[in-house]
């Protein structure tokens, strides 16, 4: 395999290869992943989506936001995440940085993050992600002695309430819409299938290769939680699969035979939904409509866990929704007042 662009080889002090990412301007990345794996490829990916530092953040002055920010980019904290998560981290931190990242960090006391936070209520996902984040790097202050060691204002803050569930949840209507515009044999609709009906992660999806789906089943590692799923292939994703089309080496590949970047993946169905009258919905709110029909199946939640590889029961059970359930309702009110239909 020849290397990627920006991907230098080189052999550490201890005798042993390694590959890094060295892109001018832009942070430099040290392979985890074996050379020539999937791994190392969604790293490499993860480097190249990357926001660009702002101009002028190599200066940076001593205790400042930039400056911590700097040194959470090198603690272990920020190390040991996954390289998807570290490109979502980075893209919240720059963000901060291009605005504050010249004011000392012991300027930010709960009285000013809290305007903030209140800032963003109109993004309040956002707003809680940037709270987590502001409170590691607090952490790092401390320890590094740039504000006092009792000095954590995060605690004393409150992000605004999420109103909404986030991604919508695709219904069964909008499900056949887009089946009908979308036939079989076209890649939207493929990539739909492999989302629906394999209920698996966008970036695992992006990155499924041949041998991950052999034997009529899919097996994989997931990227995320690094959780391992086994889980059948049905019919309706088996005729996807034999109508195509396919890439050489991934079941999915962009009009350049490579694997999908994040955003380029995200567009794609985007465009496919947009096309298909369905605007509002999107490559994620699939992944919650498969988990919407395990509940509606009545799979337990160990069952529906088997299959879309949640970590715990709350996060399964929000990607599911809760509409109710007649069945178990209706049995509830006959063991406690023989009640079996509801009065018309």
């Amino acid at each position: 395999m020849k290397k990627p662009q920006f991907v230098t080889k080189f052999t550490d002090r201890h005798g042993k290869v390694r590959y890094r990412f060295r892109r001018k301007g832009y942070p430099a990345h040290y392979f985890k992943a074996p050379f020539g794996t999937k791994a190392f490829e969604r790293e490499y990916a993860a480097c190249l989506e990357q926001e660009k530092p702002a101009i002028g953040t190599d200066r940076i002055a001593p205790g400042s936001v930039s400056d911590v920010i700097a040194r959470y980019y090198s603690d272990s904290a920020f190390l040991d995440l996954r390289p998807a998560t570290q490109l979502v981290y980075r893209g919240v931190l720059e963000r901060f940085r291009a605005k504050f990242g010249n004011d000392p960090m012991r300027a930010f006391d709960a009285k000013r993050i809290q305007r903030v936070m209140n800032a963003m209520r109109h993004k309040p996902h956002a707003a809680s992600r940037l709270r987590k984040l502001l409170a590691q790097l607090f952490t790092v202050a401390r320890r590094e002695r740039i504000v006092p060691g009792t000095f954590d204002p995060v605690k004393d803050t409150r992000p605004p309430k999420a109103e909404s569930e986030g991604y919508h949840r695709w219904t069964e209507d909008e499900l056949a819409q887009f089946e009908a515009k979308h036939p079989l044999g076209t890649k939207p609709r493929l990539a739909f299938a492999l989302l629906l009906y394999g209920a698996q992660r966008s970036g695992d999806v992006r990155y499924l290769t041949h041998s991950a789906i052999a034997g009529g089943r899919i097996r994989l590692k997931q990227s995320k939680t690094s959780n391992a799923i086994d889980v059948p292939v049905v019919e309706p994703l088996r005729a996807a699969l034999e109508a195509g089309p396919m890439g050489d080496v991934l079941v999915l590949e962009n009009n350049r035979g490579k694997a999908f970047t994040a955003k380029g993946f995200y567009n794609m169905v985007k465009r496919a939904c947009i096309a298909a009258g369905l605007p509002h919905c999107s490559a994620h709110g699939l992944r919650k409509a498969a988990a919407r029909r395990l509940r509606d199946a009545n799979c337990s939640d160990d069952e529906g866990m088997a299959i879309t590889g949640h970590k715990t029961v709350r996060e399964y059970r929000r990607y599911a929704g809760d509409s109710g359930n007649a069945e178990r309702a209706d049995s509830a009110m006959q063991k406690a007042y023989g009640v079996s239909n509801p009065v018309e």
